[in-house]
């Protein structure tokens, strides 16, 4: 399952979520490669339940011994403060299955990213897609490479955006 799989299952299950990640980067104009769909969702129930319900249609689990539920519980907020966990991954059997990560506990609230959204057509779908401001923030303090390179390069876009 690809990419566009995933991005599909999300816009045909009506979830509410916000792209973010190497993706987000790559649809505001930075040619990256990324091999993974990072989101981060409005975890209000039924918009969980929408989620859980596409992701099980996809043939989507967990990438940890867990059952796809434990997302819509308390669980996950445990499993951020004892264990550090910052994404809920999940993937098809398949595998060169492209992963989906849910954010835990993203560093912009999940109001925040949604309202200052770009909205992104790919193929026939709306996607929203996190703002440069936004993304910045996100891959700020991670001491990982390739958000130092993103950041240089979302700071690039801003500036030809505004000029």
């Amino acid at each position: 399952m690809g990419m566009f799989d995933l991005l599909k299952i999300l816009a045909e299950s009506e979830v509410d979520y916000v792209l973010v990640g190497g993706l987000a980067v790559a649809l505001h104009g930075y040619a990256r490669t990324t091999m993974d769909v990072d989101i981060v969702l409005a975890m209000n129930p039924d918009n969980l339940a929408r989620f859980i319900s596409g992701a099980r249609l996809a043939g989507l689990h967990p990438t940890i011994p867990v059952a796809i539920e434990s997302l819509a519980r308390d669980l996950i907020e445990q499993w951020h403060r004892d264990k550090g966990m910052l994404a809920f991954s999940l993937r098809t059997a398949e595998t060169q299955a492209t992963v989906i990560d849910v954010l835990i506990r993203p560093v912009v609230a999940y109001a925040d990213l949604r309202r200052d959204a770009l909205v992104v057509a790919v193929g026939p779908y709306a996607i929203p897609v996190a703002s440069i401001d936004h993304l910045i923030a996100m891959k700020s303090g991670t001491g990982r490479n390739k958000d130092a390179i993103d950041i240089e390069e979302l700071e690039k876009l801003r500036r030809r955006k505004s000029s």
